[in-house]
């Protein structure tokens, strides 16, 4: 009768929630773990419980996995709005649940915190866990990666399938003394990788006899193609890898089937073959895989493309806190071969907390950006002074760089001061500002 009453309260919770103009995507599970905080233990759960986590690109390896596995007839449900802790996933799970705790999906997909799966992993356990990378992400409540390391390696249940990135050092070293089932995944040399890279401070060493690791390439930060000097770890050959990467023309191979990715960016590739390791996992065919990867309705919400002045605006939605989420935005905009405007900047560096730390601005390769063909470089948000005194460090030639304080003023700087293809990297508060002035500019 209880765990009638706690499901009955987190519904008329979350339906409440959302009549008030709220998502209802975490409230109702806060106070029905407050009413019973061993709930989910009382939940029959699907036969497929499935976890992704990651330092980035686990909100798109969560959608796209949504799509292939609805699409071949799974009913699924998942954390949609992204909220990823205890008290989200406890909201997720009784809203979609019978009054009589009964989960009525035949899948419960999961993007999770790579902090918080300790406590939903408590009362849970996934049949698969896909982790995609371990990175520096939010160092002030993160630290270093070797911390996110030992948090998800502590947290990760007997028996738990897991689907490991093997390119990344961290996520490998969570094969040694596994008891359960591994699948592993990877992706080729391409265009974008590179041999030398000064930078690799996070996962440079032998996890076991502690001798530096030698790397025969690299695709961005510590992840890429690595052995142990003494034999005694390296990335080995994934199970699943995607060859004859054509990023520019969003093409790729995964065991001799063509794919096409929803855009070009190389970490795109790294979630569609996470995820296609992750539905052979779970026994899906790969003709079941392919019909869906392939067809004209898989997108991906990091990049979206606008008409401004006659010009083309590109939207490139970049992680804060995350050097290697802005990384990856600023080798696809190097990577195009036009006369670009680059727009960058935001108020808030995290929407957890208020330390506003900005140390992680100088962990992006900014370098990259004294190209001849960018035009110029705009700086916005609460932080454009820091972001300017980071460009001057880079090298960047001062005449290209313009402060912005007011984004009133920016519509009419982009019109009158610069030319070429619009690139905007910035956070999702400032990607609604500047969704308003591309707005503005239809209705002119």
């Amino acid at each position: 009768m209880w765990r009638f009453i706690v499901i009955l309260s987190c519904k008329l919770i979350n339906k409440i929630s959302k009549i008030t103009g709220h998502e209802g995507s975490v409230i109702g599970g806060y106070y029905a773990l407050k009413l019973d905080k061993n709930i989910l233990k009382k939940i029959k759960l699907p036969k497929y419980v499935i976890g992704i986590t990651g330092s980035s690109g686990k909100s798109s390896s969560t959608e796209l996995m949504y799509n292939i596995l609805t699409k071949n007839g799974y009913s699924t449900v998942y954390n949609k709005e992204g909220s990823n802790t205890i008290n989200a996933i406890t909201s997720l799970i009784l809203n979609n649940s019978t009054l009589f705790g009964k989960l009525k999906k035949d899948v419960l997909l999961m993007e999770l915190d790579e902090s918080f799966m300790k406590y939903i992993f408590k009362y849970i356990t996934p049949t698969h866990l896909l982790i995609a990378n371990i990175t520096r992400d939010q160092p002030p409540r993160n630290s270093h990666p070797s911390k996110i390391f030992n948090e998800i390696k502590k947290a990760i249940p007997y028996g738990t399938h897991l689907v490991l990135n093997v390119d990344d050092p961290f996520v490998n070293r969570l094969r040694i003394n596994h008891n359960g089932e591994t699948t592993t995944y990877g992706i080729d040399k391409n265009n974008y990788s590179f041999k030398n890279n000064i930078n690799n401070l996070d996962a440079a060493y032998c996890p076991i006899c502690h001798a530096k690791l030698e790397y025969d390439f690299y695709h961005y930060g510590h992840i890429g193609s690595y052995h142990c000097p003494k034999f005694h770890f390296n990335r080995g050959n994934p199970e699943y890898e995607a060859k004859n990467i054509d990023v520019d023309n969003k093409s790729i191979e995964i065991n001799n089937n063509k794919i096409k990715l929803p855009s070009n960016f190389l970490y795109t590739v790294y979630f569609v073959t996470g995820c296609f390791a992750l539905c052979k996992a779970i026994g899906l065919k790969d003709e079941e895989i392919i019909k869906v990867l392939n067809s004209d309705d898989i997108k991906t919400k990091r990049l979206e493309i606008y008409d401004f002045d006659n010009r083309k605006w590109q939207l490139l939605v970049s992680k804060n806190e995350n050097n290697l989420s802005y990384k990856q935005s600023l080798d696809y905009i190097i990577h195009q071969d036009v006369i670009k405007t680059i727009i960058f900047g935001f108020d808030n560096s995290s929407r957890r907390y208020t330390e506003n730390d900005i140390s992680w601005i100088w962990d992006i390769d900014f370098e990259e950006l004294n190209d001849s063909k960018i035009d110029k470089i705009i700086l916005i948000g609460k932080f454009c002074t820091d972001l300017l005194l980071r460009m001057k460090y880079a090298g960047i030639n001062e005449d290209k760089l313009i402060l912005v304080e007011d984004l009133k003023d920016l519509s009419d700087i982009i019109k009158k001061q610069t030319k070429g293809n619009i690139y905007s990297m910035t956070c999702f508060d400032k990607e609604i500002e500047l969704k308003k002035i591309i707005a503005g500019d239809k209705n002119d």
